[in-house]
């Protein structure tokens, strides 16, 4: 069949019309489809952009955890509601702003925050939680009575009275606090004169402001020419100063005064000793009136600035002339890696892993690992402090912590031979702060974080990885033996792991490693390790018997570190005694063999009735055991139920106890001592016992002159380097 001409016509346009409809058809269809993936890659771009940064977040919080696990799931919790919960807990941010709110209300006290103040205004320096009555807390603990008041002490500083003074408030009950009184015990001092107060950086703010600024301007041309660099204006060849506070023993009542001196500023200053010193009076309020006394310079002593600038601008002194540092010069006091590396092989070292996952628990301020539960607080004055630790659910220490470090030097300079440091004065809470995963504690530690008030930092802050918990094998079995025989043999241990509690004091330049060790057989040890930089003085020949000469021009002096710890210990509840187990050598008949004799050593159980017979200054010809033990618990067998006490590296304070400082730290005259449980008895030690020693503020002394019973009691003891104090209830 065949189409006509208008047929053909007709069947040309239609096919021609679906042709186009068909184009323009697919012509929408492409322009929806490019919309579609427009909108689509914009969305997988914004997808993308969040997904980076969210993993960027991460990957920084990765670098420096804070407890991931049980720590951060409880900051969504209430502070205030895990302190009311807890008699332990360390005083809450909520908390610390009831008191600030409180005091700041109060006209006469007239204080100043902590970004207005200066040293001769009247500003609150530090605020902790005052520990209850213990007695009061065992009867809560026990359900025999409701939870203890929540207090708080303040240490405030009134610069702006007359006469100036520090002094210690007690504030609260907190979360409805109505009172603020000056702390009332006779235990300590708590109006302090204001000579004896510990560093402050409103102190060193006025050094800065009134001496510094001073000597770089009338002394600036000195310190150029000896030394090419100067305190201020100087560029990247620069002098910071050094300080060391003189004891109040060596001074006239209500005087306060230091030694200052240079060092070069580079990485560690401490290294880089230079023998320009001064010394500054610096007793009153007022840091204009100030002033320099004394300046000794190449060992020389002139009795005044004065005196010094006119003999060296007449040319009639001996002249120091130094160079600044190169670069290469100062490799051997930085941490720059050395060449050759050791080891050439880059291999990483072993790591210990949990191949199950953590055994330890962390909530609020608790710490459960295997049979152990123990609290902790971290306070701005003291540091760490453990408290109601239990072994298998039952007590064993009501209390354990660091009381202070003392690092006592020799030396020939005017600020060598007065260098003597308690470090307290720098408030070991404060310093506790930044640990790493890897190198300060293992990488699968678990980090936690505190939240102090001290007007040095600023008032307010959160010091994050402020300490970390960890399980850690000894490599060393608690038990094993393998037996041999003829019939049989077996072979049976167990490894020794255990828990480590652990925060780094940093010092100035030392750095001290503070761990608390719990084993799976009950034991506790607390291990302090030393590290950091060596604390020097310029050298000359006068220095040599006091110290080693480790680089031209610097002194490696002698010095003596002393650790006071405290441990309230109670056995089978809080009625204890403390006793000894003396070893002694016999020389007998043997009964065994006619008209024999031999000789052993044997032990006689000698329980101490007072506090000043248990003094114990260890004598090595004499060993002996130290025990504390239940006064009403025996074994099966009748013994009592004891736990041994065993100092390690112990030393002796061979100054006389009574001349200078020492009169600060009367508790470095024993090894071991025991006292009465009381509670004003707080602490061994204060944040003054850097100036006091005319006065103590706490002197540990009369905690045992007193000579009070210790049988049937509970037991706070300390001790000394290592050095340890316990307590009898």
């Amino acid at each position: 069949m065949f189409e006509s001409d208008a047929e053909r016509g007709q069947t040309l346009a239609k096919n021609t019309f679906y042709k186009l409809k068909k184009m323009l058809d697919n012509s929408y269809k492409w322009k929806w489809i490019s919309l579609i993936f427009t909108i689509s890659t914009t969305a997988f771009l914004v997808i993308s952009v969040s997904v980076w940064v969210v993993k960027d977040r991460q990957i920084k919080a990765a670098k420096l955890p804070s407890c991931a696990l049980d720590s951060d799931r409880q900051l969504s919790r209430s502070k205030r509601q895990a302190s009311q919960n807890d008699v332990f807990a360390a005083i809450t941010s909520e908390e610390i702003d009831e008191v600030l709110e409180y005091l700041y209300a109060d006209m006469v006290l007239n204080l100043t925050k902590p970004d207005e103040a200066a040293i001769d205004s009247s500003f609150i320096h530090t605020i902790e939680l005052q520990p209850p009555r213990k007695q009061n807390v065992l009867d809560y603990l026990s359900g025999l009575s409701k939870q203890p008041e929540r207090m708080a002490k303040v240490l405030i500083f009134r610069g702006d009275v007359t006469p100036p003074v520090l002094q210690e408030y007690i504030v609260g009950p907190l979360s409805n606090i109505s009172e603020a009184r000056v702390m009332n015990t006779s235990a300590r001092k708590t109006t302090i004169p204001y000579n004896f107060r510990p560093f402050s950086s409103f102190e060193f703010k006025a050094i800065y402001k009134h001496i510094i600024t001073y000597i770089a301007r009338r002394a600036g041309h000195v310190l150029r020419e000896s030394y090419n660099a100067t305190p201020l204006d100087c560029g990247r060849q620069c002098l910071r100063f050094s300080m060391t506070p003189i004891s109040s023993a060596f001074l006239s009542k209500g005087e306060r005064k230091s030694w200052f001196w240079f060092a070069y500023d580079i990485e560690f200053y401490t290294l880089h000793p230079l023998d320009f010193q001064y010394r500054v009076n610096m007793t009153s309020a007022n840091p204009k009136e100030w002033t320099i006394e004394n300046v000794w310079y190449a060992n020389q002593m002139f009795s005044s600035l004065d005196e010094f600038l006119t003999a060296y601008t007449c040319g009639n002194i001996n002249k120091t002339v130094m160079s600044f540092p190169s670069a290469e010069e100062n490799k051997y006091s930085s941490l720059h890696f050395r060449e050759p590396f050791f080891p050439e092989a880059v291999l990483r070292p072993p790591i210990q892993v949990e191949p199950d996952g953590t055994r330890i628990n962390i909530a609020d301020n608790e710490i459960h690992y295997l049979a152990w539960d123990l609290k902790y607080r971290m306070s701005p004055t003291v540091g760490l402090q453990l408290f109601d630790v239990k072994f298998d659910g039952e007590r064993i220490l009501y209390e354990i912590s660091l009381q202070e470090v003392v690092v006592t030097y020799s030396g020939f300079s005017p600020s060598a031979r007065m260098l003597n440091y308690a470090d307290s004065a720098g408030l070991f809470g404060t310093r506790c702060r930044g640990l790493l995963p890897s190198v300060d504690c293992p990488a699968n530690a678990r980090f936690l974080n505190t939240h102090l008030y001290s007007a040095n930092e600023g008032g307010h802050r959160t010091y994050e990885n402020a300490m970390c918990v960890f399980e850690h094998t000894t490599n060393t079995p608690i038990r094993r033996h393998r037996a041999y025989g003829r019939i049989g043999a077996f072979y049976g241990g167990l490894v020794s792991s255990v828990l480590v509690v652990r925060t780094i004091l940093s010092v100035i330049n030392y750095d001290y490693i503070y761990d608390f060790y719990f084993y799976q057989t009950g034991a506790v040890e607390v291990k302090i390790s030393l590290t950091g930089y060596l604390g020097t003085t310029f050298h000359i020949p006068e220095e040599n018997p006091y110290g080693v000469h480790i680089k031209e021009g610097i002194n490696a002096g002698i010095h003596n570190h002393l650790f006071h710890m405290k441990v309230d210990l109670d056995v089978k509840g809080t009625e204890n005694r403390f006793e000894t187990l003396d070893l002694k050598v016999e020389n007998k008949t043997d009964p065994w063999v006619d008209g024999g004799h031999h000789v052993q050593t044997y032990y006689e159980r000698n329980v101490k009735k007072t506090e000043l017979e248990a003094i114990c200054n260890y004598n090595f010809s004499a060993p002996k055991y130290f025990l504390v033990s239940s006064h009403n618990e025996t074994s099966a067998q009748g013994l009592p139920r004891s736990f041994r006490l065993l100092p390690r590296g112990m030393s002796n304070m061979l100054v006389n106890p009574n001349y200078g400082f020492s009169s600060s730290i009367p508790w470095a005259r024993q090894q071991v001592a025991v006292t009465q449980h009381k509670d004003e008895e707080e602490t061994s030690t204060s944040i003054f016992a850097m100036w006091d020693a005319s006065d103590p503020v706490v002197d540990f002394a009369k905690y045992i002159e007193d000579d009070e019973n210790i049988v049937g009691e509970g037991y706070s003891g300390m001790g000394h380097p290592w050095n340890s104090t316990y307590t009898a209830d």
